[in-house]
């Protein structure tokens, strides 16, 4: 199945004019979608917090920055402080930021695979939160734990995560049991959120998944981060032939996130251009954005003047795709088959 020709070739090095954050914001008047937001209550005695270091209960150490192997921005505080997300919080953020909707996503360092905060909140408030739960794949009671999700919650994806063990696999995204996840998540319709670890480019990584994308093709993966790619710049800007080869996928989709940004950043790379080239490889129709609020630093305000100033030289359409459509036609609750 081949994209639609008239992304395929558009602006991919073109040099974009840069807009200041405020005329991108005031040039942007269209309702946004936000594909990647952590929810993070204050009552910590009735939504208790994992311990890191519990695997069993889905805690995982806190990746460190890996050294010189670092990929630039990889582990930027910038100084800024976190806004705990609660639900009341966000809602209210969303509205004086013209974001209609928000892809609740289960933020694994907080709870593990204790999903009720993000599942409370989405049974109260379905019109303007889809939850993305985390859960153990390899756990061989999760495939009938998903689907009651799906029933009982209007769930509108799974996130797996994880990185390469010491035999050099991914089981905790393509072992036997973990592909009968994938079989439910073509079964009911809902996205399949995957992040590898650590932050930095993996060939492996992204062979592994496009071999499950194959195997699966009417199931929708979403790559956290647009799968960590290199921090290059141009004419490429780390969406090289690896991507274009990925490209020819369409079931696989891209989160552009906060993270990305603070990565570009740090590397001194144009993020409108970076964008402008992701889009002319990938498809605005496969990029969505995610702020990453509550993990990455900033306000609210801040994360989406940002996207909105990288997507300032996208034509409307485009940027429509990116900041909207894109997110609010794959995080669908009860999920929407291919």
């Amino acid at each position: 199945m081949k994209r639609r020709a008239f992304i395929m070739q558009a602006a991919a090095t073109t040099a974009l004019p840069v807009l200041s954050i405020s005329a991108a914001r005031a040039a942007s008047g269209a309702a946004m979608f936000d594909a990647h937001i952590h929810l993070v209550s204050t009552d910590k005695v009735r939504y208790p917090q994992v311990a890191q270091s519990n695997p069993a209960q889905g805690g995982a150490p806190t990746p460190g920055t890996q050294g010189a192997n670092a990929p630039p921005g990889a582990s930027v505080q910038r100084g800024r402080a976190r806004p705990t997300p609660t639900v009341e919080a966000v809602l209210g953020w969303m509205a004086q930021q013209n974001v209609a909707a928000i892809a609740a996503v289960q933020r694994r360092g907080t709870y593990g695979y204790d999903n009720r905060y993000i599942l409370d909140s989405a049974d109260a408030h379905p019109a303007q939160i889809a939850p993305v739960v985390v859960l153990d794949a390899t756990a061989p009671g999760t495939p009938a734990q998903l689907r009651a999700l799906v029933s009982q919650h209007g769930l509108a994806g799974v996130r797996l995560t994880g990185g390469r063990a010491s035999d050099g696999t991914y089981p905790w995204v393509d072992s036997e049991q973990a592909q009968k996840v994938w079989q439910v998540a073509t079964d009911t319709g809902i996205a399949i959120d995957l992040m590898y670890t650590p932050p930095g480019h993996s060939d492996a990584a992204l062979n592994a998944i496009v071999a499950l994308a194959e195997k699966f093709p009417h199931t929708k993966l979403v790559l956290d981060h647009i799968g960590w790619p290199k921090m290059l710049g141009a004419p490429d800007f780390g969406i090289d032939t690896q991507y274009a080869a990925i490209s020819n996928h369409p079931n696989i989709f891209y989160k552009f996130t906060t993270i990305n940004l603070d990565m570009l950043e740090e590397a001194k790379i144009p993020a409108d251009q970076f964008l402008a080239r992701a889009v002319a490889v990938l498809g605005a129709d496969r990029i969505m954005w995610g702020s990453d609020m509550g993990n990455s630093p900033g306000t609210y305000p801040e994360m989406v003047a940002r996207v909105q100033a990288a997507a300032s030289g996208l034509s409307a359409g485009d940027r429509q795709q990116v900041l909207h459509d894109t997110g609010a036609g794959l995080f669908v609750r009860g999920g929407r088959k291919i």
